[in-house]
């Protein structure tokens, strides 16, 4: 397991018992009834990774799958160009490795912790098992994998029709809103991301990401502090990613690569 740590858990963020936390609505053990997901808590072994850890990689066989219990964790893909894209990033509650499982291939990507991360680590043979007598489990999943390809459509239609600083607000704007740290300086983005990373999870090249930062920063809606990014008005910056179709321009940069790339 590259160096994850074996450890019963059966308590969850808050020191509360698993089956009793709330987790985010879109993710699977959201989704789950209380009953169901007491019984998927009880399967397969807990594990704990440590911040910048492999925890699946790209094109190895698969046999289990992760229940992220903790934490924050990476979507990686490595493509034909020699260049890794961000895909997504996931967090407690989320299925890691289902794909996989039900197509019976290789891992499609690398999934990366953020942070020390906490999971259910559970054979592919059990979990189908499990679903198998939990109908209402097989229903979950659908709807988290629907969820996370609506998403995925959705960032595919603005990465043509968006404007790349609108783009970059609305990544940065969806980062504080899932993951971020409420401080009194507005929404720390400390998740452990370069900003190449955050400029894929846009589909904007690194120095057009930078141009759009200086834009935001300029704008009064981020800053940048010891490395990372805070959110100074996540309303504003909400609005900012409003592209006006009539007006690809109106963010005040006149360079085409930074307005489309």
């Amino acid at each position: 397991m590259g160096g994850a740590q074996w450890k019963a858990a059966t308590t969850g963020r808050g020191g509360g018992p698993l089956n009793e936390q709330s987790w985010p609505a879109d993710s699977l053990l959201g989704r789950l009834s209380a009953r169901t997901r007491r019984g998927l808590l009880e399967l397969g072994t807990s594990v704990i990774y440590d911040a910048r850890q492999h925890v699946l990689r790209q094109g190895e066989e698969s046999h289990h799958v992760l229940v992220l219990l903790d934490g924050l964790v990476k979507v990686v893909v490595h493509t034909e160009f020699g260049r890794p894209v961000l895909l997504d990033l996931r967090s407690r509650g989320d299925l890691l490795g289902e794909m996989s499982m039900l197509e019976h291939r290789r891992r499609s990507a690398d999934v990366v912790t953020c942070t020390t991360a906490r999971a259910k680590l559970i054979m592919n043979t059990q979990l189908q098992m499990f679903f198998d007598r939990h109908p209402d489990a097989w229903a979950a999943m659908a709807g988290s994998l629907s969820s996370r390809l609506h998403r995925a459509d959705v960032h595919r239609a603005e990465f043509v029709a968006c404007p790349a600083p609108a783009r970059v607000g609305r990544v940065l704007a969806e980062i504080a809103r899932a993951h971020g740290v409420r401080t009194p300086d507005g929404w720390d983005l400390d998740v452990a991301l370069t900003q190449a990373e955050i400029a894929s999870l846009a589909g904007v090249a690194l120095a057009t990401f930078e141009k759009a930062l200086r834009l935001l920063h300029r704008s009064g809606l981020v800053r940048r502090k010891s490395r990372r990014i805070v959110v100074g008005d996540l309303d504003r910056l909400i609005r900012f990613g409003i592209s006006d179709g009539e007006n690809p321009y109106q963010y005040g940069i006149g360079d085409a690569d930074v307005a489309q790339s």
